[in-house]
């Protein structure tokens, strides 16, 4: 059973970027792969055995909530990412891990005007779309070890099928798994046709 672990899920989906989790989810329900989505909020939770942790985006009166229920969660954040588990943060989420002094080389992200758009970045040779709405200057997509950081929303894994396989490739590969193809070949195409209608219409509002 693949476990997917949601840091404190009811304070961490202002633009329902836990989204991506249900892409992956459902990614692996086509694929024959069993697997829940546990929220985690308690510390003692991460020896459970996880193969995934999402830590999404919220609000500031979220965050000093969470920080109320656990005020450690800065040695959380570190030994997460001292860890093998695959580990995806969104927008506010990324900011967090930058602001606990846990990656090496980052200073805490400057703000400026509010960026609220579409926008399609490069990631090495292939393209992702999402929406920004920040005044970071943080990375739009950046890497880790483990961890896949984005400051877009959308969710970003239900439009980008390189990045999805990529989250996808990592949690079979923590769970010791050969990760399956979609068993329906009709569904993965038609999918692959809205998430090709998706992009012709956010990519011609990312040129605006």
């Amino acid at each position: 059973m693949i476990k997917l672990g949601v840091f404190f899920p009811d304070h961490l989906n202002l633009n329902g970027d836990l989204g991506n989790v249900s892409v992956i989810k459902k990614q692996l329900d086509w694929r024959g792969v069993d697997s829940v989505v546990i929220g985690i909020t308690s510390e003692d939770q991460l020896s459970d055995g996880f193969d995934l942790l999402f830590l999404g985006h919220g609000s500031e009166a979220a965050w000093a909530d969470i920080e109320h229920r656990m005020p450690n969660f800065d040695s959380v954040i570190e030994r997460v990412l001292d860890s093998v588990i695959p580990f995806m943060a969104v927008s506010t989420g990324f900011e967090r891990i930058v602001a606990s002094g846990a990656l090496q080389g980052f200073s805490q992200s400057t703000r400026d005007a509010r960026t609220s758009k579409f926008k399609v970045v490069a990631d090495g040779d292939v393209k992702v779309l999402g929406y920004l709405n920040t005044e970071s200057d943080l990375p739009l997509v950046f890497r880790s070890g483990a961890l896949v950081a984005t400051m877009l929303h959308g969710p970003v894994l239900s439009r980008n099928a390189s990045l999805l396989n990529e989250i996808l490739v990592a949690i079979s590969t923590r769970a010791g798994i050969d990760l399956p193809a979609l068993m329906d070949a009709k569904k993965a195409d038609q999918l692959a046709d809205l998430i090709a209608e998706v992009w012709k219409l956010e990519e011609e509002l990312a040129s605006e």
